[in-house]
């Protein structure tokens, strides 16, 4: 089921810890001293694992189908001096924003989704947003059922 322009996700907690950070840094192949130890801070696209945490009902069902689904584009805004430290624990919710369709280059249409995902501090403050395109690609042209020559 689709849910409609507006609908919100059930809030959830993203405690930010130290060993995630550390992971990431690596995976992302980075030396940087400030991604390791006890203080360590959050590299900038960090919060894209916020969603492997997320309860169910967090995510706002867009309605795509999943074989022909496309993460789109990602950007992420700072409210506030970036980046969060480990032991940090920020409350994210997510909500779609946006709808809409194109025509597809090879026939058919495409469906947008933008959503986003609101990320605050303990005191409620908006700290960072994620904004996420989804693109749900046109159905394939069918073949002609009549062989041609």
């Amino acid at each position: 089921m689709s849910a409609p322009t507006g609908m919100v996700g059930t809030p959830y907690e993203y405690p930010v810890a130290r060993g995630k950070i550390h992971e990431f840094a690596i995976v992302a192949q980075s030396e940087a001293p400030e991604y390791f130890g006890p203080g360590a801070v959050i590299p900038p696209m960090f919060l894209t694992t916020a969603s492997r945490w997320a309860p169910d009902g967090a995510w706002v069902r867009v309605g795509f189908e999943q074989s022909r689904m496309l993460h789109g584009d990602q950007e992420y805004v700072f409210y506030g001096p970036p980046p969060r430290r480990a032991g940090d624990t920020l409350y994210a919710t997510e909500q779609l924003a946006d709808r809409y369709e194109k025509a597809g280059r090879r026939g058919g249409t495409m469906r947008f989704a933008g959503v986003v995902t609101e990320f605050r501090d303990a005191s409620g403050a908006l700290v960072t947003e994620s904004r996420a395109t989804l693109i749900e690609t046109a159905k394939p042209v069918t073949a002609p059922t009549e062989e041609f020559r």
